[in-house]
């Protein structure tokens, strides 16, 4: 008689002993990572969209806020700043916005602040906010034009520490 020494199905006892099968557990991590990954990415946003700190009014009554607020190097600031619009306001061509978000570089040694992109928003049919235009580069950002806002927003985002 006889006996069969050839291992029958050796792959379906491998997972019971650690660390035989390193391909399961990178299948499984990759796993893990694509199902954790999104929901990560919403909670921050979501998170980081609620963080803002209202910084004062317009003399229009626009309502202005910032978030986000990051030192950096040279006493200069970046910072997300959010003017609400009373009543739409027409900047220029387009629909009339009801709101402008911008991501803003401060030096706070000659109070100037510099936006490197900008969202102007309005609301579509349904009443959502919908971005009707972005532009990297915006001349009249935080003067007269756009509400005078700009004086405001630079004091408070250079007192932060």
């Amino acid at each position: 008689m006889t006996v069969d020494r050839i291992a029958f199905f050796n792959e379906s006892v491998c997972c019971v002993y650690p660390g035989c099968c390193p391909y399961l557990k990178k299948a499984f991590t990759i796993l893990v990572a694509l199902v954790l990954a999104p929901i990560l990415l919403v909670s921050l946003v979501a998170f980081a969209a609620g963080d803002w700190h209202p910084v004062g009014e317009t003399a229009t009554g626009a309502k202005v806020s910032v978030s986000s607020i990051r030192m950096l190097k040279n006493n200069q600031r970046t910072a997300l700043v959010r003017v609400q619009y009373k009543e739409p306001t027409k900047l220029g061509p387009g629909d009339p916005f009801v709101e402008t978000r911008a991501r803003v570089r401060f030096t706070c040694t000659n109070g100037s602040a510099v936006p490197t992109a900008v969202w102007f928003y309005s609301r579509d049919r349904s009443g959502r906010f919908v971005v009707s235009k972005k532009t990297s580069h915006d001349e009249q950002f935080g003067k007269e034009a756009e509400g005078g806002f700009g004086e405001m927003v630079s004091k408070y985002v250079c007192q932060q520490k």
